[in-house]
């Protein structure tokens, strides 16, 4: 006797198993496919507005610098404000260099002779010149530091000076005259009297 099995019914149903994982599998990328189709125009229509809104943009700029320009007067009116902006500024640097001058008239100037009075943005006051002894150039350094403490109008001890920081860069003699660079920090914070 022999026993016959039908392979058959087993083998369909593997087949349908497969066919069914490639259908699922096809859905599945189907559905990636689509989207990502979905997620390019997206962005491509995201990319199309911006370019619409940034060229719109621009127009609208280019109007208004047109309209600016053809303002009359307006150059001069930003420079005035500029200027007036700056006037604080200058106008304390200006009660440092009368401050300074003050002391250079009370310390002898018929001994000193300055080539280059400069202040740069850190308020440091760079002075060039020559004297006719050392004395009469260190006459000036002491003058500078002891303004408005001991020296000059209102002088008192209870007052901050003007000049910190006051030190002799390079003293050197030549030709019987004494040149020398003198470098002094102007206090910002010092009430200025008149």
């Amino acid at each position: 006797m022999s026993v016959l099995i039908n392979l058959l019914p087993d083998t369909r149903q593997v087949k349908l198993r497969d066919r069914r994982r490639r259908q699922l599998a096809g859905g599945i990328a189907v559905t990636i496919w689509s989207v990502c189709g979905a997620a390019i125009l997206l962005m491509g229509l995201y990319e199309g507005s911006q370019k619409l809104i940034i060229d719109a943009q621009t127009k609208k700029i280019t109007a208004n610098e047109a309209k600016l320009e053809a303002t009359p007067g307006l150059v001069d009116a930003l420079t005035a404000q500029e200027h007036l902006a700056a006037l604080p500024a200058l106008y304390a640097q200006r009660t440092y260099l009368t401050k300074f001058f003050e002391v250079y008239t009370e310390s002898n100037p018929a001994d000193i002779t300055l080539t280059s009075l400069t202040m740069d943005a850190s308020n440091v006051l760079t002075v060039n010149g020559s004297g006719k002894t050392y004395e009469a150039v260190a006459k000036l350094a002491r003058a500078l530091e002891a303004n408005h403490v001991s020296l000059g109008k209102q002088a008192s001890t209870a007052n901050a000076a003007y000049f910190t920081n006051v030190s002799l860069q390079s003293v050197s003699r030549s030709n019987n005259q004494v040149s020398f660079t003198l470098n002094a920090t102007l206090d910002a914070g010092v009430t200025h009297g008149n």
